[in-house]
């Protein structure tokens, strides 16, 4: 719901996308995440989602995005990783902040550093 509303208040903004990884990628086939997409409302080319090799994704997951465990977790490479984050990352790759992706106060916060984000960049 939240992606939704995101995407809507950046649709015509050229530098803004969303990413989302799929978590289960042996079950995720393209004609699996198109469905998903349709189903979520995404916009094509603002919300892409992706899948891949598992062991990169979580590794991915794991070192660039400080994905959480599921409880009970001692974080090795069995554990399942699923967070519902979102993460701000600027033009250089930077991580930029961390918010709840179910929180509509969190998004709402987002959304305020997104402009404030490319504010500073056009300087």
């Amino acid at each position: 719901r939240e992606k939704r509303r995101l995407q809507e208040v950046f649709k015509d903004d050229p530098d803004f996308v969303i990413v989302s990884h799929s978590v289960t990628p042996e079950m995720d086939s393209v004609p699996v995440m198109r469905e998903y997409a349709e189903m979520q409302g995404a916009i094509q080319g603002k919300w892409q989602l992706l899948t891949g090799d598992k062991p990169q994704i979580y590794e991915l997951a794991r070192k660039s995005y400080f994905a959480i465990f599921d409880e009970g977790g001692n974080g090795d490479e069995s554990d399942f990783i699923h967070t519902e984050n979102f993460v701000l990352v600027d033009p250089s790759k930077r991580i930029r902040g961390f918010y709840d992706g179910t929180s509509k106060e969190d998004v709402d916060r987002l959304i305020e550093d997104i402009y404030i984000l490319k504010k500073d960049l056009k300087k």
